[in-house]
Order: C-alpha cells, then sequence, then structure tokens
C-alpha cells in the first residue's frame, strides 16, 4: 500500500529533531564553579558579602565562578561578559503566583525576601545583558528596565530560569542564541511587560512599531537550538494595548526552537513563530486570548505544533497561519511540511486557520476543533491534507474550504452538529468547500467523512 507523504513516517523523520530540541539541559547550566562570590547591597541579609553591586562582583569573578546575589534592591544595569552563574533565591520566586489577578507594580515586592534588578536611569535601558557563553540567571526579579534580559546571538548555553520578570516597559527577554550548545528559558514568570520573551533586534534600542531600516538583517537576531518550557506568561501587553507572551517573530530567522509546557493566560497573543526550521510548539497550554493564541507567520518549515490544548475567547483564533499578519515581519513565504497534530482548541473564534498562501504540502490531523464560534477549520491555503480530525458543534461549520483553497485532501474527519449561530447571514453546515464546481467535481477530495449536513448537498458526508 502507498504511504501518504504526509503520515506517520513524517513524524518519525522529526522525532530526532525534536529530542534534541526538548533534550538535556543546556551545557553550560551547570558549570564547575571555581569560587563563589557573594553580593548583598547593604550587608543586612549577607553581612560577609564582598560585594554591595552586582556589577563589581561579575567584573571581579573568573569563567565559571557563581555570583550569589542576596536579597536587596539593585538600582543597576549588568553586563555579563564571561561564563557565570547569578543565583538569586529560585525557591522565593517559586512562591509567586504568576496568574495573580491583581495588578503588580514596582515596589510592591519585599527587598529583604527577593533579589531585585530595577535599573534606576533613565531612557532605553537593559537590566542584564548577556555578552558571553554559558551564563545562567537563575531566582532573581528582573523589573522596571526597558529590556529585563537582552541575549546575544554571538553566543549560546544559556539558561535562564526560575525568574521574575515582570514590568519592562519593551520585551521582559530578548532572546537570541549562536546555537553552538543549547540555550534554554525555563520555570520563569513573565508578566505584565509589553513583550514576554521576544527574538527580535541586536539593538533592541532601535525597536519601535514600523517596518524600518532597522529590521534588516544587519540587526535581525537569530535564536537557534533553544528550548523554552515550563515558562508562565500572563497579561504582556502595554500602555498602547499591543504586546504578546512568547513572540519569536521578528526579522531573524529560527532553526531547531522548542516551546514545550508553557502555560498563557489573557495575552493578546500566546505563542508566535516564524521564519522556522526544525522547530516545535508542544504540549502548550493557553487559555483567554484576546486575538491570537498560536500564530504561525511565513517560512516555516519542518515545523510540529502537537498535543496543545487551547481554551479561547471567541475573539481569539486558536492556531493561525498569517504571514501577512501586522504583529510579524511581512514573510510572504509559505509554511510547509507542517504537521499540526492531536491539538484540542474550544471556546476560540475559529479552530485552526489557514490564510492564503500560508500553508502547503502540510498535515492537519486528529485535532479536536468544537465548540467555536465560527469554523472548527478554516482552509483558505491549497495542497494540504486535512484527516480525523473531530469537528463538533462549531456555530459556523465544522470544517469549510474556502474559495481559493483547491487540491487539498479532506480524509475520515468527524463533523456533527455544526451550524448553530442562529439567523446567520451565510449558510452553515458540517462541512463546506465554497469553491465553484469545476466539470461538476469539487476541486478538493473529500474522501470517508462523517458528517450530517455538507455544502454542495450530498457531495461530502458519506462520500467515498
Amino acid at each position: 500500500m502507498k504511504r501518504h507523504p504526509y503520515g506517520a513516517a513524517n513524524r518519525l523523520r522529526r522525532l530526532p529533531v525534536l529530542a534534541v530540541a526538548l533534550g538535556a539541559l543546556a551545557a553550560g547550566s551547570s558549570p564547575a564553579h571555581a569560587a563563589t562570590l557573594v553580593v548583598d547591597r547593604d550587608r543586612v541579609q549577607c553581612a560577609s558579602a564582598g560585594f554591595t553591586a552586582i556589577q563589581d562582583a561579575v567584573d571581579a569573578a573568573q569563567p565559571g565562578d557563581l555570583i550569589r546575589v542576596c536579597p536587596d534592591r539593585y538600582t543597576e544595569s549588568v553586563v555579563i561578559d564571561q561564563p557565570l552563574m547569578l543565583k538569586g533565591d529560585p525557591e522565593a520566586i517559586e512562591t509567586v503566583d504568576c496568574f495573580q489577578p491583581t495588578p503588580s507594580h514596582l515596589g510592591d515586592l519585599d527587598p529583604t525576601q527577593q533579589a531585585i534588578i530595577d535599573p534606576a536611569e533613565d531612557g532605553f535601558t537593559v537590566a542584564f545583558k548577556l555578552a558571553a557563553n554559558d551564563v545562567v540567571l537563575e531566582g532573581l526579579v528582573v523589573e522596571g528596565a526597558s529590556v529585563g534580559i537582552d541575549a546575544a546571538d554571538r553566543f549560546s548555553g544559556y539558561r535562564v530560569d526560575h525568574n521574575l520578570i515582570r514590568l519592562n516597559t519593551l520585551f521582559g527577554i530578548d532572546f537570541g542564541s549562536e546555537g553552538a550548545r543549547e540555550s534554554r528559558v525555563d520555570h520563569n514568570c513573565l508578566r505584565e511587560n509589553q513583550f514576554g520573551l521576544m527574538s527580535e533586534l541586536d539593538d533592541g534600542s532601535l525597536w519601535k512599531f514600523s517596518d524600518g531600516p532597522e529590521r534588516d538583517a544587519w540587526n535581525a537576531r537569530d535564536l537557534i537550538n533553544v528550548r523554552i518550557d515550563h515558562n508562565a506568561t500572563f497579561r504582556n501587553y502595554g500602555a498602547n494595548g499591543w504586546g504578546g507572551g512568547l513572540e519569536t517573530a521578528g526579522p531573524g530567522r529560527r532553526d531547531r526552537v522548542a516551546f514545550d509546557h508553557n502555560a498563557s493566560r489573557e495575552e493578546l497573543i500566546a505563542i508566535a513563530l516564524q521564519n522556522a526550521a526544525q522547530s516545535a510548539i508542544v504540549e502548550n497550554e493557553v487559555a483567554s486570548t484576546r486575538v491570537y493564541s498560536i500564530l504561525l507567520g511565513g517560512a516555516n518549515t519542518a515545523l510540529d505544533i502537537s498535543s496543545n490544548s487551547v481554551r479561547g475567547t471567541t475573539t481569539a483564533t486558536g492556531i493561525r497561519f498569517a504571514p501577512e499578519a501586522f504583529t510579524l515581519d511581512f514573510l510572504p513565504i509559505l509554511s510547509r511540511d507542517v504537521l499540526v497534530t492531536d491539538n484540542d482548541v474550544r471556546g476560540a473564534a475559529a479552530g485552526i486557520y489557514a490564510r492564503p498562501a500560508s500553508l502547503v504540502a502540510s498535515l492537519i490531523a486528529n485535532n479536536t476543533t468544537s465548540e467555536n464560534r465560527g469554523n472548527g477549520i478554516n482552509m483558505f491555503s491549497s495542497g494540504n491534507v486535512i484527516r480525523a480530525n473531530q469537528s463538533n458543534n462549531n456555530g459556523v461549520a465544522g470544517i469549510t474550504a474556502f474559495p481559493g483553497a483547491i487540491g487539498n485532501r479532506f480524509e475520515h474527519n468527524s463533523m456533527h452538529g455544526n451550524a448553530s449561530v442562529p439567523g446567520a447571514s451565510f449558510p452553515g453546515a458540517d462541512a463546506r468547500d465554497l469553491n465553484p464546481l469545476l466539470n461538476d467535481m469539487l476541486q478538493n477530495d473529500w474522501i470517508g467523512n462523517d458528517c450530517d449536513t455538507d455544502i454542495p448537498a450530498g457531495m461530502i458526508c458519506g462520500v467515498g
């Protein structure tokens, strides 16, 4: 029997890539420290501290040293230009409820309990600038800067874990990695920044809401061989009403980037990715997103989007392919060889949505896209396989092939109880193909689909 090119064999080919992306900790996460240097600004919590400023300890350290940062408020910007570990109190960070709905504000944390880094300068500020391989930041509060943590893409092996990163006016983290060693961002709380984690520009001070020369290749930040996992993001949007949680969607390239086991609440955009190869968005939990839960821009290839749980509001799309989305650098290149499998999307405006010229040669399979306000699956793109999805009780339709979406193969999908929106100006059904017939034939293949109502009537449900 002939094996379909977007089937199990393709997933098996992808597994070695995912094993790398979701594998061991970064090589620099547990260095053999030659010495421990202690910092305490007022020497109250750590009376024997050798330093009162973090930067002074960094400058005095040798590669591989541990810098212990005691509770206090440090009004400084720190540049780390050698392999070091800076550690506060990760257990104190673990006590923070990242989804606490009461808005936080600068000064509401106890500096006798937390190591708080809050640059005091006016203008564009960076709390931590990572400019070396194998830098580790753990157990710190990073707040009040323009950019909380800036990681250059000339280095790799970073580890950023168990930090509270909040109330930074632009980016909580602007992350890059050269990729020689795996970098990891994990178990952080990113809340109430304009953007939680981004991968944007090498010189973030030039960033603005426009497409200018600052976004050209000379300033584009790359992200290679990175795992972003087990983070919580909450309400990352600025005073202008725009932002997002985890958005690796700037002008640079992404290769072997994995988002897994992150939890997002009340973001405008929870996770965004584009221009990525051999990457994954798997087993994340997203709820109450306002615009897009998972947004894919252009030029992705060999990408897995699987086993994510999305519980949206009726204004947000669950999983959306849209290279022209105004939140992204416009890359009018089709994403291809994408697996969208085993996701559960409910309560959104639409479950899975592929815009025109956004997706080709890809598989959408075994997803549950039910109880959404519009369609379970909106297909505007051509040349894909949509197989064995369950799309029930959506307001307009279970699955719709819109005009221009041709050459797709819809097979063995189950669609029941759809078209529940009363008084709609357009007819709904369990399954719809809105392309004109060509020689009295549909321009997509509908095979073995289990449904009750279809448009055109009698040409989809139970056929094949």
